[in-house]
């Protein structure tokens, strides 16, 4: 339910402008110390730990807001795409031999998330914000596990291999997102027509 205050400002939306705040960190942390990986991994997981908090604090207080439904998704989305450009571009998303699959992975995840930014300013113009769904949050939490697995802070081949196997797991579960946002908002678009 939705907190009936006017005002945006509580911890959930703030941890959520934390993350958002996080992500040029993370770029620099990632850039300037290419033989210190474990920093800007740790600034990762400190923007996957706001994400799981801001969501918890959010429903246990009552404090779901309109910014936060848009927002929240929002910070999600940048922070996993700045990541997947950084590995893609150091061809760590997929197996050395599937080197292409790098830019394939990225660019689409571009794509589907240049596609929901869009649907999502349409829906907004008309006054319906578009909550994420199962399959949004299930691609999240398979992309930040991937993430993990995959990021060149150890050297075991074998993690590495399974990190790169569940990030295309995550690349489809987005892909089915993207499929569940679309009949969503073509729903509400029909359901907004009849009244």
């Amino acid at each position: 339910m939705e907190n009936d205050t006017s005002s945006w400002i509580n911890v959930p939306n703030c941890l959520t402008i934390l993350r958002m705040l996080l992500i040029p960190v993370f770029l620099i942390a990632y850039d300037r110390l290419p033989e210190k990986r474990y920093i800007s991994m740790c600034v990762f997981a400190l923007a996957s730990f706001t994400d799981c908090l801001d969501g918890y604090l959010a429903r246990k207080n009552n404090q779901i807001t309109s910014f936060g439904k848009l927002c929240d998704p929002l910070a999600d989305k940048l922070m996993v795409l700045s990541i997947l450009f950084c590995l893609a571009s150091d061809g760590y998303l997929a197996p050395q031999k599937y080197a292409e699959l790098n830019w394939v992975i990225m660019i689409s995840m571009l794509v589907k998330e240049f596609i929901m930014m869009c649907g999502s300013m349409v829906m907004l113009q008309k006054g319906v914000v578009v909550q994420s769904n199962i399959f949004g949050k299930a691609a999240t939490c398979l992309f930040v596990l991937g993430i993990l697995l995959v990021f060149p802070w150890h050297g075991a081949q074998t993690v590495r291999s399974v990190g790169h196997v569940v990030i295309v797991v995550a690349a489809f579960t987005s892909l089915a997102a993207l499929t569940s946002y679309v009949v969503s908002c073509v729903k509400k678009l029909n359901a907004l027509k009849t009244n």
